[in-house]
């Protein structure tokens, strides 16, 4: 299995075969797995006609599910080997709860399953991000028309090279703003932010900003996933612009979400605040995404 750091180059690949794939959660866009890559320090292969994503760990190798190719087995087979060549541990994870037969088959009795509740991905249904309908999303709709009342010129604009500058300033003045250098977590999603500006147009993305009298308030950007789920990756707003979350989440989906089914917004990895907020939008599902080691591991 030949491995190599992975690049914004290798979306002219891995990309189709990711979306292709068909699955929902967020750990199937290329533009995900390739912001990340400098937290967990990403490597791809294309081996078997898969992708195969891994992060090396103390105790183990940490495998995507691999997707594109026809020989689950043999892949999988690899994955643990070249784990074991190096005396580790496999892992697989992001593993779709419609697979999991296909991986018991393919490695029968050999493998133990688990999924967390922190790690499901909220999706919504489209149609709701876009019109905000009915009784539950009264409080965002009050929200949005206290933002509109309040800065009634505002503009949304698709993110383009010329307005990318502005954008990129304004993330990292959100940084400072919300203390970036004080927190790592925002301090390592700032630089991941900062690597996809660097190739935001060949990652496939596309996202928008909110500009008011006073400037931009917000920013969004995401990807395709498949062909019924769009990717939501980041969101950024001014925190004491009333309505500013709101607004740049109904008008990413109203701008980019038509063609699709599902608008994916990702894990609250656990957090109070993130899943409350999630919960809010009354999601239609949450996705769970399995991971697997072998089993006669302590």
């Amino acid at each position: 299995m030949e491995f190599h750091e992975i690049t914004a180059r290798d979306a002219e690949w891995a990309r189709p075969r990711l979306e292709g794939a068909g699955f929902r959660s967020c750990e199937f866009a290329f533009a995900n797995v390739y912001m990340w890559s400098h937290v967990y320090d990403t490597e791809i292969a294309d081996h078997r006609g898969f992708v195969v994503a891994r992060n090396v760990g103390h105790t183990h190798h940490h495998f995507l599910y691999p997707v594109g190719g026809t020989d689950l087995a043999g892949v999988l087979a690899d994955c643990v080997q070249e784990a074991q060549d190096a005396g580790k541990g496999p892992m697989f994870y992001s593993i779709p709860e419609s697979e999991l037969e296909k991986v018991e088959a393919a490695l029968p009795g050999r493998l133990r399953f688990w999924e967390e509740r922190d790690d499901q991905d909220y999706l919504y249904a489209a149609a709701d991000l876009r019109d905000l309908p009915g009784k539950k999303f009264q409080k965002k709709r009050n929200h949005i028309s206290r933002f509109c009342k309040d800065h009634p010129e505002y503009r949304f604009e698709p993110i383009t090279p010329d307005n990318l500058p502005e954008v990129r300033a304004f993330n990292n003045q959100w940084c400072k703003v919300y203390g970036c250098d004080a927190d790592e977590g925002l301090a390592r999603e700032h630089r991941a932010i900062e690597m996809v500006f660097d190739h935001y147009f060949e990652l496939g993305l596309v996202g928008g900003l909110i500009r008011t009298e006073a400037g931009l308030v917000a920013f969004c950007y995401g990807s395709k996933i498949s062909n019924e789920v769009l990717g939501t990756h980041v969101e950024k707003a001014w925190h004491d612009v009333n309505g500013a979350y709101p607004i740049i989440n109904r008008e990413y989906a109203r701008a980019f979400g038509g063609g699709y089914q599902y608008i994916n917004r990702e894990e609250d990895l656990g957090e109070e605040g993130l899943r409350k907020a999630k919960l809010s939008y009354s999601p239609v599902i949450l996705e769970k995404k399995y991971y697997a080691v072998l089993r006669d591991e302590a």
